[in-house]
């Protein structure tokens, strides 16, 4: 008789058990991204974790990495989101000022290229990495410059297209690279000198390459990898990365778990998830960026994305000490 009652108890503990994995399992995972990230990738990200773990992963995306930040900021006290995709290396600083992010060293961590670690406390995880460079138009463009001072040329007057580097991050990568080549003495003034040049300063990459694509301007602030983009698209070569001086600032993309969020372990499910060879390899073709993964192979798509003989990256330590400040100067140089 107690055999069979204990045949009898042991389904229903385990039934109880199940609910109560039900009841504390979170009804979604909230991610906060950049209104670019694309839609297949958010597709791949919610049919795994569906599939997987019957979870829903709910994304909500803004315009830029300014407002996305801004909005941690605001929700710090009382956190909406469990997890950021797509903040980059020149955030890593004021993350960790913010104290935004709880540290997760990712399982996959030795296949992540050392010198694309920028946080080594892996509070921002690097996932995707690619360079800031200028795209130009070859069709609409027949004076094309080879060096950062062609573009103070009076011929490239109304014909560039450029991000706020105060709400968008290709746009402080730019500002980042001005100051790589001129120092701290000579890049306001480059930047004096530019703004005859341009024709806008958009707050975020959309509204740039959205004009862009337009015909508005010839020339615009993008990724070295965006010609690809339109070479899978719409089969053209027309429009061409343009790496001035032969050198580049690298942008590092990150994801962080928000300290606070009431689902951690979901949201470390989701790094390693993004970290994976499968979803690693999905990233030239979709993000258009390069993976952060050391053996994932690169598509030969990948021919016509930007090559840098030289890479400009300011020491972390010196951009956490001074980017305020140059983000500062910037503004009032270029409304003066």
């Amino acid at each position: 008789m107690i055999k069979k009652l204990l045949r009898l108890l042991i389904p229903v503990g385990l039934l109880i058990a199940l609910a109560g994995v039900c009841v504390s399992a979170p009804q979604a995972l909230t991610v906060y991204t950049y209104s670019s990230f694309p839609v297949p990738l958010i597709e791949k990200i919610k049919s795994h974790f569906a599939e997987k773990y019957h979870l829903t992963v709910n994304f909500r995306s803004f315009s830029d990495t300014g407002p996305l930040f801004n909005q941690l900021l605001q929700e710090k006290s009382s956190p909406q989101a469990d997890l950021v995709i797509g903040l980059d290396n020149n955030y890593a600083a004021k993350a960790g000022k913010y104290n935004l992010f709880s540290p997760y060293r990712p399982k996959a961590v030795n296949h992540i290229k050392k010198e694309l670690i920028f946080d080594r406390h892996f509070r921002l995880i690097p996932y995707d990495y690619g360079f800031i460079v200028f795209n130009f138009n070859r069709e609409a463009l027949k004076q094309v410059p080879r060096t950062h001072k062609d573009l103070l040329d009076p011929a490239y007057k109304g014909k560039i297209i450029i991000e706020n580097p105060l709400t968008s991050s290709p746009g402080q990568v730019f500002l980042l690279t001005t100051i790589a080549l001129y120092g701290e003495k000579g890049y306001l003034e480059y930047w004096k000198s530019l703004r005859k040049n341009i024709l806008a300063i958009t707050p975020g990459w959309d509204e740039a390459y959205g004009m862009y694509t337009n015909g508005e301007a010839p020339i615009v602030l993008s990724y070295g990898t965006s010609p690809v983009y339109h070479l899978i698209s719409e089969k053209t070569e027309k429009y061409q990365a343009l790496v001035l001086d032969g050198a580049a600032y690298a942008q590092i993309e990150g994801m962080g778990i928000v300290k606070g969020s009431k689902h951690t372990r979901e949201a470390t499910l989701l790094v390693d998830y993004i970290l994976d060879p499968d979803f690693q390899a999905a990233l030239p073709e979709q993000q258009f960026m390069y993976p952060i993964r050391s053996d994932v192979p690169l598509p030969a798509s990948f021919r016509i994305a930007a090559k840098a003989d030289r890479v400009l990256n300011l020491p972390q330590a010196k951009v956490e000490a001074n980017l305020q400040r140059w983000l500062d100067q910037w503004e009032k140089a270029i409304n003066q």
